[in-house]
């Protein structure tokens, strides 16, 4: 269907960056449309500094139906994700998470000298306020996931703590390098590589499982001859 035209003159009004230093770079269907309507609704915001959460932009329809056109299979958080994790990686935004109500709540703004000073102090004062447990354990783990993998989004905070309770901390930094090394930066791949410790052990690793012997393996077939259960008499 052609577009039938706008309804006025009055433009919105963005920064020429955007097109001069922005656009011109942008390669990933997601990260585009992702980036042109968060700056379309911080245009419309008063408060101030302008800023979006992760659940306002999950529930925007029209960005939900302009996501859907990259592709109908993927899931619309997961495109969102995408593209927000690649506007992060360029610096055309700003990401800060907060406490509320129990979980960690994800705002983003636009890369401008003030919104970098609210960014810096409010994130200075989160350390000052915040208990000794968060100081040294999550607010690290977060960050380097963020650092290695990409964007830490609300479904994947939990994940993350489900993992700290279930696997030991070294396990999960040293899962998150060899994704790294892999390159294959995704949570899927680090959750595989802690279930397969977990069953089979890491050299290496502290808190490792032990890995299980097989004792079938070495009593019976071509070698039996050569070993003997513990139960057998004599010295082995």
């Amino acid at each position: 269907m052609a577009f039938a035209g706008f309804s006025t003159d009055n433009l919105v009004g963005l920064p020429p960056e955007l097109f001069s230093d922005v656009i011109p770079h942008i390669t990933l269907p997601s990260e585009l449309k992702v980036t042109l309507q968060i700056f379309y609704r911080l245009s419309r915001q008063r408060m101030r500094p302008k800023r979006l959460s992760w659940d306002e932009l999950a529930a925007d329809q029209l960005l939900q139906r302009s996501l859907r056109t990259i592709s109908s299979l993927r899931p619309l958080e997961e495109l969102l994700a995408e593209g927000l994790d690649a506007a992060l990686r360029r610096r055309t935004l700003l990401h800060l998470t907060l406490p509320a109500d129990g979980r960690v709540g994800n705002w983003y703004l636009v890369n401008t000298a003030a919104n970098q000073v609210w960014v810096q102090r409010l994130g200075a004062a989160q350390l000052v306020l915040s208990p000794p447990s968060e100081l040294v354990e999550r607010p690290s783990l977060l960050s380097l996931y963020e650092q290695n993998i990409g964007l830490v989004t609300p479904m994947l905070v939990e994940e993350l703590r489900e993992a700290e309770e279930r696997y030991p901390r070294p396990w999960i930094e040293e899962a998150i390098r060899e994704a790294v090394r892999a390159n294959a930066r995704s949570w899927r791949y680090i959750r595989k590589v802690l279930e397969r410790w977990a069953a089979h052990g890491r050299q290496h690793a502290p808190n490792q499982a032990e890995r299980p012997i097989d004792i079938d393996k070495y009593t019976s077939g071509q070698f039996s001859g050569l070993f003997r259960r513990g139960s057998d008499e004599g010295e082995l």
